[in-house]
């Protein structure tokens, strides 16, 4: 869905993994190779398999690691506490070797992700057992764990490896039921506190057709893809089986596009005739931002209303798909000659990468692939559809400009002619280094060249200056760079020295596991955010890095092209939230710009997003609802095509009824390729996102949907009619997380008992965690919660009482309890409006539900301790009281009334005490632990 999403997203849905060669008889390649951030498993045919560099489990939490590459074949890892790892990697084992282990270290915790597609035939093993088929359809988060020594799994192709570590707790997980099509093996290194040691990684090939795990034998080669793009093995209604159907298709939509007439309602540019004059918006030539009746508007160059109903990727971007290196998994390819030549990327079969979409389009019309005409077909598709323009990611033809097609365009901010960038890829995309000496000069020669020759152009809406940027982990990465390769580590360096005058000023701030000699070792060596601060010194230079930025980015824009709009970068939800980069953006933007992926439109989210931003309109520049009817993945998931027309109708309407939303970018315009987009290679997306199918096909329902919405667009958009609302739990905001939660501690009556029950407990009313707060899990109308809060000098005092069928079932210890039955509570005493991750002192505390309940407290291990806790269960035997006293020294919280922080509560249940199966919330979203945004609020009251 996105162009570069992360692995902990939900698109590892493609084939792209699903490779074997008939001809490998009995030696798959499989080997060890090092990437520029982890270790990597290299699977040839199967393609490549991250094992992220390990977090460490210290008594106080996690520590994440620093990794960094030595070259072909090492690698070191660093840790705050001053652990520090190093891989020797040759092709079929990787020595581990650590030192300097903290005497409170516990273990390392290695993480490998799978993609989802091998659930259509994919197997696994732990040690000698029998291979098992992964799960086809979602169930429990645990597959299969417990302790062993080996683990194997196997493509549906029939090919695999095997993975021999020296033992320990290993686990497979089906991250699907936390919303990410993806599958995660997990092994857990036990060290427990030794300064020092090693041990050894070993990889080898495997093979469904072997007689145990472990063992190779040849592959048997499954024909995945048909002659047309679609599963082979999957049938369903529309799926086409002869080119004849193709030619009939062809015929039907000429003559559908030479009876189309335009919508004599609208303006050259797809705006609404006449608003211009019953709203008093100016006519300036090109496309603007205006208020009107109270709400801001986009005005079409000829001054009329203009509501963005734009589609991006109408390209040949996310259908090409790489076959070189599988072929065998289809039943035909294109040939290199003739008219089917057009369907290899470029005209150039030896590039490997083809598009069965372009194919069927080849036997459609009966002559080569055209992308200008092609576009040119899809501009008329669109507008008969109703759509008025192109969304990100997007060609622009001669066939396109010629039917004035309205566009947005991104600007010129990657990497080269004396332009840098951060070295990780943060988020989906690079994001530049403002402090390297020269960037703005450098901005101006290509703005110069590219931007200012379009400065004129009344169809052009606006820029994006990026993708899916996640500003909001800077403060986290930039520490751990070197100076000598990128700029903004050297100014952080700058930054402290100035703060700090001296070397020992530094290390007390900030607490170094090892202090410093002086400012100039900062510049090389990682540093990690230990303090308060630490942490406070790096959200001042997030701040500064922010405003550089952005400054910088509108100065120059301005100077070449003071026409057209700034219109973002594309942010996700999580970045939205972050309050410094919507702040510092929206001081220069024009429109904020958000990839808003999600089943209901949340207005108390937005509000905020809006707020934060100094008021500045909003565009939802990426979204899609999609179905696994057709035997594609999936991403924001619904049962069926009319099912997708519901969702776009209730997302689009009910945006539009917002007063600063002013447009959406469906994407995209055609199906992702079956077999993953060719620029992720053999693990990329291949969602059902398109308005066509592979074969060119409209999906009617869909279709049909929009239309009637788009013809209704203004109306709702002013007022004029209410907005169309999906009578469904997921959609119509019961579920949605609301922001506006604020819950009153009252003090507690004097000698108040941990016994269970509220006997001395103030008496007001219970906050209620109803059934219908399910943010994961199937539903579960027996699960609900009532909690209170009380408050003394000394303590916070909390209980709740549970109603679940099957209470108390929880086998899991530590940092592991969240899994089965229990409750989280999420607190954050400082930078309330700040939303994004969890900051250096927000505390996640996990309260098992058993007879004797541990309380472990996330990254702050040993506080726990001080915390005490009791659970009675209901005589009934349906719930079970839990009460805990926390010490608000473990909060970092002076009490008083008046006082407010962030709050949260979470009620995990599970069946049998080892899965959780439900989860509810008070008021965030199964992401608590990732977005403090999401979270409501506790307020200290003294009566």
């Amino acid at each position: 869905m996105k162009h570069c999403r992360s692995l902990l997203s939900a698109w590892f849905l493609c084939v792209c993994a699903l490779l074997a060669w008939p001809a490998l008889a009995s030696a798959q390649a499989v080997k060890f190779v090092l990437g520029e951030d982890a270790l990597m498993v290299d699977a040839g045919q199967m393609g490549r398999f991250k094992i992220e560099a390990p977090v460490l489990r210290v008594g106080k939490g996690d520590e994440k690691p620093v990794f960094t590459r030595k070259g072909n074949d090492a690698a070191s890892i660093e840790y705050a506490s001053g652990l520090k790892m190093t891989y020797t990697v040759k092709p079929d084992v990787v020595n581990v070797h650590f030192t300097n282990g903290p005497k409170d270290g516990r273990n390392f915790k290695f993480a490998m992700h799978l993609p989802m597609s091998f659930n259509q035939g994919g197997q696994f093993a732990f040690d000698s057992s029998p291979l098992k088929p992964l799960p086809a359809e979602k169930g429990e988060q645990h597959v299969q764990h417990g302790n062993a020594q080996t683990f194997t799994i196997i493509d549906p192709t029939g090919l695999g490896f095997t993975i021999t570590t020296p033992g320990g707790y290993q686990g497979l997980q089906d991250n699907r039921v936390f919303g990410w099509a993806i599958f995660a093996y997990h092994y857990q290194f036990d060290f427990g506190g030794k300064p020092e040691g090693w041990f050894n990684l070993e990889v080898k090939p495997a093979s469904g057709g072997a007689s145990s795990p472990g063992e190779t034998a040849p592959a048997t080669s499954k024909k995945i893809v048909d002659r047309y793009g679609q599963r082979a093995a999957k049938d369903f209604p529309g799926k086409v089986t002869s080119d004849e159907e193709l030619k009939a298709d062809a015929a039907r939509q000429l003559e559908e596009m030479a009876a189309f007439k335009p919508d004599p309602r609208l303006d050259a540019f797809g705006g609404l005739k006449g608003s211009g004059e019953e709203y008093n918006l100016k006519k300036t030539g090109f496309f603007h931002v205006a208020q009107a009746n109270g709400r801001h508007v986009l005005v079409t160059p000829e001054g009329n209303l203009f509501f963005q109903l734009g589609v991006c990727g109408i390209a040949r971007t996310d259908d090409d798909t790489t076959v070189k290196g599988r072929e065998n998994i289809y039943e035909w390819l294109p040939p290199t000659t003739g008219d089917f030549k057009t369907a290899w990327r470029d005209n150039n079969p030896g590039s490997g990468v083809m598009s069965f979409y372009a194919a069927n389009w080849i036997r459609k019309f009966g002559k080569p692939y055209s992308l200008n005409e092609w576009t040119g077909q899809v501009v008329q598709r669109l507008r008969m559809w109703g759509f008025n323009s192109a969304g990100a990611f997007s060609a622009y033809t001669e066939s396109m400009k010629a039917a004035h097609l309205p566009y947005v365009s991104f600007l010129p901010l990657g990497k080269g002619e004396g332009v840098e960038v951060l070295p990780d890829k943060i988020g989906a995309g690079d994001v530049l280094d403002p402090f390297v000496p020269g960037t703005e000069a450098a901005l101006e020669k290509r703005f110069a060249r590219g931007v200012a020759a379009r400065a004129n152009d009344p169809l052009l809406i606006g820029y994006f200056l990026g993708n899916e940027q996640h500003f909001e982990i800077l403060p986290k990465l930039i520490p751990t760079y070197k100076a000598s390769k990128v700029a903004a580590k050297a100014r952080l360096v700058q930054m402290l020295e100035e703060k700090y005058k001296t070397i020992d000023a530094f290390n007390t701030a900030w607490n170094p596991a090892t202090p410093f000699a002086n400012f100039e070792a900062l510049k090389e060596a990682p540093l990690f955010i230990r303090t308060d601060a630490a942490n406070a010194d790096m959200l001042a230079f997030y701040q500064l890095y922010l405003d550089t930025y952005y400054s910088m980015v509108r100065r120059v824009f301005d100077k070449y092209d003071p026409n057209h709009l700034l219109i973002g970068s594309r942010l996700t939800p999580g970045t939205a939230n972050n309050k410094d980069a919507v702040e510092i953006g929206g001081k220069y933007l024009d429109v904020v710009s958000i990839n808003y992926y999600g089943y209901t439109i949340e207005k108390a989210f937005l509000d905020k997003v809006y707020e934060r931003s100094g008021g500045k309109p909003m565009i939802f520049s990426e979204w899609y609802f999609s179905s696994v009817s057709k035997g594609l993945g999936a991403h924001v998931e619904v049962k069926d095509d009319g099912e997708r027309g519901l969702a776009y109708r209730n997302y689009v309407e009910q945006s539009a009824a917002l007063p600063y939303v002013v447009g959406s970018q469906w994407f995209i315009y055609t199906d992702q390729a079956l077999t993953g987009r060719f620029f992720q290679g053999f693990h990329g997306e291949g969602n059902n996102t398109g308005f066509v199918d592979v074969a060119d096909r409209p999906y009617v329902e869909l279709v049909e949907a929009a239309k009637l919405t788009h013809d209704r667009i203004y109306d709702v958009m002013m007022g004029k009619t209410p907005p169309f609302a999906f009578d469904d739990s997921r959609f119509n905001g019961k579920a949605a997380r609301n922001s506006s939660k604020m819950v009153q501690v009252p003090r507690a009556i004097p000698g108040m008992k941990l016994d269970g029950t509220t006997s001395d407990w103030p008496g007001r009313p219970a906050e209620p965690i109803e059934s219908s707060r399910l943010v994961l899990g199937p539903p579960n109308p027996k699960l609900r919660g009532d909690y209170r809060l009380a408050w003394d000098e000394n303590n916070l005092y909390f209980h709740i009482q549970i109603k679940d069928p099957t209470p108390m079932k929880n086998n899991k210890k530590g940092a592991s309890l969240w899994s089965a039955d229990g409750v989280e509570l999420f607190f954050g005493p400082r930078d309330l409006d700040q939303g994004g991750n969890m900051t250096f002192t927000d505390r996640q505390i996990l309260i098992g539900g058993t007879e004797t309940p541990e309380v472990f407290i996330v990254d702050h291990a040993d506080d726990a301790k001080l915390c005490k806790a009791v659970t009675i269960k209901d005589v009934a035997g349906d719930g079970y009281a839990l009460q805990v006293t926390i010490p608000w020294k473990v909060l970092n919280v002076e009490p008083k009334a008046g006082v407010e922080m962030l709050f949260d509560v979470m009620i995990d249940n599970s069946d049998d005490g080892d899965f959780r199966k439900n989860q509810l919330a008070w008021n965030g979203s199964s992401q608590n632990s990732k977005d403090r945004g999401s979270w409501g609020r506790l307020r200290i009251v003294d009566n």
